[in-house]
């Protein structure tokens, strides 16, 4: 994996546990209901419970990285990594990854240069949690690393390496890295050197493996919904028997000196963007790190930020952006700037530079601002258990203390603005800055190139495994659990559920019920026009949605964002074809009076001219691009391959010249004009959830919506099934590492059509897993081809009308293995089918995640909005359930015989070696 460092979160974890006291582990420390324990081997557990979360996040931190590579041996940490998941002495090859399908949401790993961290997410289940201690400890002191795994590892590694360093901005930074450390220690990349990789012996794995793989060498970080007993009880039993070892010496970084790297100026001529970045880097200094962590708001905020004043609102460039890295080892700030072929490069250089290393000194309500942003995120934090296990991770691997989280967060409250200005002042100078220039690719590499045959062989690195059996009435009984408690979760949220309508026709659906985070959410789903009435006119919906908030005439975009912050309320306006989601949400406290606020200015808005015109040039600039990426070619040639409706009808795919002319003629007048036609209640819908006054509510809705009409009439734009004779196109796209395969297949079927279940079982069968799917083990396991891929089901819920998609990335010269392994694949479903054990894993974990969803009324919340519209209620839901876990393999193999048609089949792979197509 890419390099991760710390950031400093602007966030706080507030949680609650009940007193406890037990013999093993020893607790060392707590604060702020944050509580870490030991073992008497070192090893060592942070716990950060709360009761209200529906998930349990477990990470498993190694600190062991890159940095503890041998010499001339890059990646093989991450190596180990990609071998830790191929079994233990207990739990063998593929038994330990369909172990953790069945009993996690999702896992995951990662490797940076100081740690390999493991991340599990579960549900509050005993049995699970249980699960996961066995199996982390097994990963920890019994793994079993297999020599026969190795080639095929290491070139999913190449694949992943490829996909990293086929971004222009990954390249820069490497680049940068290596400038600053050489090729060593920090200019290495974690993900490894492939010659390297492939010296690699096993006894080297193996030491590694037993050198760092220790307790007194890991901490496990575990926060959301447990027992606190219960999970110590688990990880005494798994880890207190794994004997502590001695650990070599941490290595050391060289002190980082900027002022003596050579080299300044960095260009990356890679994709299709015109950026200039300046990169300030430091030896780090942790008491300077507080004020170096607001730098991306006092910059870059809408519309507050300096850059974005003083570069976007000007014209000079098309967007600025800002992050920080805040590391044990250095302070670094990117500070950039993206713009057009028409926009002056060197005019975009100049002002990054002045507006930057001589900034007007900010105000104290600059800094006032963001000081309660940070405490809104605080706050926030308390509802997401990821959240909280992420940050508290990022502070273990950086500095092997979680403390600090908190220390900075009260820093960041502590900061006044002399501090901050002087911070910025001696860091943003010259003798720290790097410049990055990224351009796009050259013309004389957008040619089409001679295809290497060694690259077209045919791959198969191993022999396909038999996958390891168990018996299906274990997942059977996981089904009827899942069934039984998504039948409870649904019945009990729809006795609190309050359905009506308004005499204008709005329909309204209040769930008065406490949420995990003590928020309140509306969501308004606006209905308008018809396929006619609104022909010509996706711009002016898309130019409608965007504006709509960012001004009333009562109230400025400056106004309303402070206003959104001061009551940490968050409002946001999508469109999609002829209908805009509005989406508002506040702390129950607060919501009444930022729902009138928003809703105030929905009914007056200004549409600034000054606003219309710089959301035009963006666009019309964002536009201004070579499309030679092979992902932008695939997509494009794809969708103009099944391209049935006329240019101007909302569902006409994306054209980049003819979206350019469609803005090029938009005028704010008819934005305007649009508004007043068409921006009405009586075709929409309203669903709030939370911590409220049903009767209140209700009265409160009707006095924001119920008199607010439109004559237009209004049907919704349905995108009708359309089936296609099969063909494949291999289409030339710019010299890249990787090429992009991307493929649709249309099917006669909706949400709510009878064959629904059983093909959403089969996606999940063919694609769900990036490991042990069908797809995974054809595509990246046996063949390497990729390192990831995406499989996806999509189903209209208004009309039989859906579509079976599968994309890739692949190393450029294997499109042909690419297809044929797909097809091969498809094929081998056809002729025999799905396993009944297939079958009966899919079914449980699908409803694993159903039941998990429905523990959160913030799902609640949206599952009830999209039913609004189709007259659905919770039974609707609970009917699928009862659908999916009755299914049976003959069930699904007839569902895959009926719809998975190869004569229907779309195709499209772009690479350099692919024909030109006009």
């Amino acid at each position: 994996m890419l390099r991760r460092a710390k950031k400093l979160v602007l966030a706080l974890c507030v949680v609650a546990v009940s007193n406890y006291s037990f013999g093993e582990p020893v607790l060392i420390k707590s604060e702020q209901d944050i509580y870490e324990y030991q073992l008497d081997n070192g090893f060592r557990v942070v716990l950060a419970p709360n009761q209200k979360e529906n998930k349990v996040f477990i990470n498993t931190i190694y600190f062991t990285g890159s940095l503890n590579d041998p010499q001339g041996k890059g990646g093989l940490a991450h190596l180990l990594e990609h071998l830790a998941f191929k079994g233990t002495e207990n739990i063998k090859q593929e038994e330990f990854q369909r172990r953790l399908d069945q009993y996690t949401l999702s896992n995951n790993a990662s490797t940076s240069y100081y740690t390999t961290q493991y991340t599990n997410i579960v549900r509050p289940d005993k049995n699970a949690l249980a699960e996961m201690m066995l199996l982390e400890a097994e990963r920890m002191d019994k793994l079993v690393l297999q020599e026969k795994f190795v080639p095929s590892e290491i070139e999913i590694v190449r694949r992943e390496r490829e996909i990293r360093l086929d971004q222009p901005f990954a390249v820069m930074m490497d680049q940068i890295w290596k400038a600053a450390y050489g090729n060593q220690s920090l200019g290495r990349l974690p993900i490894g050197d492939l010659e390297e990789l492939k010296s690699i012996q096993m006894p080297e794995l193996q030491t590694f493996y037993r050198q760092y793989y220790a307790p007194n060498n890991a901490v496990m970080v575990v926060a959301g919904k447990f027992d606190i007993q219960e999970i110590l009880k688990d990880i005494d039993q798994n880890f207190s028997g794994i004997q502590s070892r001695a650990l070599p010496a941490p290595v050391k970084v060289p002190v980082l000196q900027p002022e003596q790297i050579k080299q300044r100026d960095f260009v990356v001529r890679k994709g299709s963007d015109l950026a200039k970045f300046h990169i300030y880097i430091n030896a780090q200094d942790q008491a300077i790190q507080p004020a170096l962590s607001i730098i991306p708001y006092l910059y870059t905020m809408e519309p507050s930020g300096y850059l974005y004043q003083n570069m976007v609102q000007n014209g000079i460039s098309t967007g600025v952006m800002s992050t920080t890295w805040l590391d044990q080892n250095f302070n670094l700030v990117f500070l950039g700037a993206v713009y057009a072929p028409t926009q002056d490069a060197k005019a975009v250089e100049k002002t990054l530079t002045q507006k930057v290393e001589n900034t007007t000194p900010f105000s104290a309500t600059d800094l006032n601002r963001i000081k309660n942003i940070a405490k809104n995120s605080q706050k926030n934090m308390m509802s997401s258990s990821v959240a909280v296990g992420t940050a508290l991770s990022s502070y273990l691997a950086n500095q092997q203390t979680w403390q600090q989280f908190f220390k900075d967060q009260q820093a960041v409250q502590d900061l006044n603005i002399e501090q901050v200005n002087q911070v910025l002042k001696n860091f943003l100078v010259s003798k720290h800055r790097m410049n990055g220039d990224i351009q796009p690719t050259p013309e004389d590499q957008k040619q089409a190139q001679q295809q290497l045959t060694e690259q077209n062989k045919t791959l198969d690195q191993q022999e396909a495994q038999a996958q390891p059996l168990k018996d299906p009435k274990v997942y059977e009984q996981e089904v009827i659990n899942f069934v039984k408690q998504s039948a409870q979760l649904l019945g009990k949220s729809e006795q609190k559920i309050q359905r009506g309508q308004f005499s204008n026709g709005m329909k309204y659906a209040l769930f008065p019920t406490s949420t995990r985070d003590d928020r309140v959410y509306a969501t308004i789903n606006l209905n308008f026009g018809n396929e006619k009435s609104l022909f010509n006119q996706s711009e002016i919906i898309d130019l409608s949605a965007y504006l709509i908030l960012r001004g009333s005439d009562k109230q400025t975009f400056q106004d309303i964002t402070d206003k959104s912050i001061a009551l940490d309320g968050s409002a946001s306006v999508n469109s999609s074809l002829n209908s805009m989601q509005i989406n508002i949400s506040a702390p129950k406290e607060n919501f009444e009076q930022y729902f009138d606020y928003i809703i105030d200015v929905l009914k007056h808005p200004r549409f600034d001219q000054k606003e219309f015109d710089l959301i035009k040039a963006q666009s019309l600039q964002s536009l201004d691009r070579p499309y030679t990426e092979p992902e932008v070619v695939a997509g494009l040639t794809l969708s103009r391959l099944i391209e049935r409706y006329p240019a101007g009808d909302l569902r006409y795919h994306f054209e980049p010249e003819f979206a350019k002319k469609q803005l090029e003629q938009a005028t704010n007048q008819q934005v305007k004009d649009f508004y007043q036609k068409y921006f009405a209640m009586n075709h929409a819908q309203v669903a709030v959830t939370g911590a409220f006054n049903a009767k209140q509510m209700q009265r409160l809705l009707k006095k924001s919506f119920a008199y607010w009409n439109s004559k237009q009439p209004y049907a919704p734009v349905l995108d009708q099934y359309q089936s296609y004779a099969a063909q494949a196109q291999h289409v030339l796209a710019e010299q890249r590492e990787f090429g992009n395969y991307q493929s649709v297949l249309t099917v006669p079927v909706g949400v709510y059509h009878q064959d629904a279940p059983a093909l959403i079982v089969f996606s999940h069968i063919l694609g769900n897993s990036q490991l042990s799917s069908r797809l995974a083990k054809a595509l990246r396991e046996k063949n390497a081809l990729v390192y990831g891929f995406a499989s996806r089901l999509n189903l209209d819920d208004e009309t039989n009308a859906g579509a079976l998609t599968i994309s890739a990335n692949y190393t450029s010269g294997r499109a042909s293995q690419v297809t044929q392994t797909v097809h091969q694949v498809l094929q081998d479903l056809l002729q025999h089918g799905v396993t009944e054990q297939e079958l009966e894993a899919a079914k449980a974990n699908i409803m694993k995640q159903r039941a998990t969803m429905l523990e959160d009324d913030r799902n609640i919340h949206r599952i009830l909005t999209n039913q609004l519209e189709q007259d659905k209620t919770m039974a609707s839901r609970a009917q699928r359930d009862l659908a999916i876990a009755k299914l049976t393999v003959a069930d699904v193999n007839d569902v895959i015989k009926k719809y998975i048609k190869p004569n229907h089949f779309v195709e499209v792979m772009a690479d350099q070696y692919g024909e030109q197509i006009k």
